[in-house]
């Protein structure tokens, strides 16, 4: 089905009838997002939170420098991963943040020269950072 939606897809939209039905209601389907009461916290979710807690826990009492990679996060669902990134640069000085996001790039000051918002198209900056000589 997705491939199919795929292929019928012009200008990043797919044709109204290919949209899944609620098999309840019969409303179209939605994409599962921290909106509402229905967002799927399942089990494969929960375990995932913890490999990535896991990870920036050894990380960070390791003393490494972390670069954190956001992209494309905006103000949707900000409290999964805007605002812990912010937080984490915050209590760790060994961490740094790349905030790319078409619209909402934007990063506190008081983040200071650890953290940089690009507000560009994401796929043109990571080909433009790809390319950029050290």
């Amino acid at each position: 089905m997705f491939r199919q939606m795929d292929q019928a897809r012009r200008d990043c939209r797919i044709p109204s009838y290919m949209v899944p039905k609620c098999p309840v209601c019969g409303g179209p389907m939605a994409m599962n997002l921290r909106c509402d009461q229905y967002f799927v916290r399942d089990a494969a979710w929960c375990e995932a939170e913890r490999r990535f807690g896991d990870f920036m826990s050894e990380a960070l009492e390791s003393g490494k420098k972390i670069c954190l990679l956001e992209l494309g996060v905006g103000f949707n669902t900000p409290t999964i991963i805007r605002y812990p990134f912010e937080k984490l640069l915050r209590e760790h000085s060994q961490a740094s943040l790349v905030r790319l996001n078409l619209n909402e790039a934007v990063v506190p000051e008081s983040l200071d020269v650890r953290a940089v918002g690009i507000n560009a198209d994401m796929k043109q900056s990571i080909k433009d950072i790809m390319n950029t000589k050290k």
